[in-house]
């Protein structure tokens, strides 16, 4: 990812480099997702895979704090039929998310998200806070909720395994899986073998510390449709507390 424009800061655009990384995989992508569409034994169809942007590049790199929260996977996401435009699928990131449509598009994530946030700035009130959302799985179901079926997450594990890259280009201090113990397999998937520990006083399924290289803090917990129904705040509170940002 050379020779591409920088800012004043002198640091790669943000844009620019997750562009490239998605252009990279794009071609072999879309000519492995076409057969499935075109198998009418094939019933769950692909949506468009979730890709990343940044609102605000300046903004983004003068904050002190940089978080990225991981979901599952979307429930469905733009157009049924696949776009083979990557713009016009980046514009589905920018509509939902930096709209700050997701916040009333309802649901217990969304909720869960806000609450964490709004913790996370009780602790660190003069401190610049940037988020970026992610999903552990990148391609879902065309309009469905629920991880997709095998031959489509394939598709994604073989042709668009981009979560490290997109890891080492926005380099967040915080990662936060509200993805569930049963998504693990998945995070190994994308980040390989990564060492895992109970962060006391829960048990390793319930909320974990995870290893990943470069970054300083990374847990693992469950979906906030499961945290709203078991004190979610003392989840998020353990978190926030093993987290010590100068």
């Amino acid at each position: 990812m050379e020779n591409l424009e920088k800012t004043k800061f002198g640091k790669l655009l943000l844009n620019k480099q997750l562009l490239e990384l998605y252009s990279s995989k794009w071609g072999e992508l879309c000519s492995a997702i076409l057969p499935i569409f075109e198998d009418d034994e094939l019933d769950m169809k692909p949506s468009n895979p979730l890709l990343l942007s940044i609102d605000n590049e300046e903004k983004f790199n003068k904050s002190d704090i940089r978080v990225m929260v991981f979901g599952q996977e979307t429930n469905g996401w733009g157009d049924p039929e696949y776009d083979a435009d990557i713009q016009c699928v980046l514009n589905e990131y920018n509509n939902f998310y930096h709209s700050g449509n997701c916040y009333s598009y309802g649901g217990q994530f969304w909720n869960g998200v806000s609450r964490f946030q709004k913790m996370f700035a009780e602790k660190y009130p003069n401190k610049k806070i940037a988020y970026v959302w992610n999903n552990i799985v990148k391609i879902g179901k065309c309009s469905e909720k629920g991880c997709p079926p095998d031959y489509i997450y394939n598709v994604e594990k073989k042709y668009f395994s981009v979560i490290k890259d997109e890891i080492q280009i926005l380099r967040p201090n915080v990662i936060l899986f509200l993805t569930g113990p049963n998504y693990d397999s998945k995070i190994k998937d994308k980040l390989g073998e990564v060492a895992s520990t109970a962060l006391l006083p829960f048990g390793e399924r319930e909320l974990a510390c995870i290893s990943i290289p470069d970054v300083d803090f990374a847990f693992r917990t469950y979906h906030p449709n499961f945290l709203w129904r078991n004190d979610i705040e003392s989840f998020f509170n353990a978190i926030i507390k093993e987290i010590n940002i100068e």
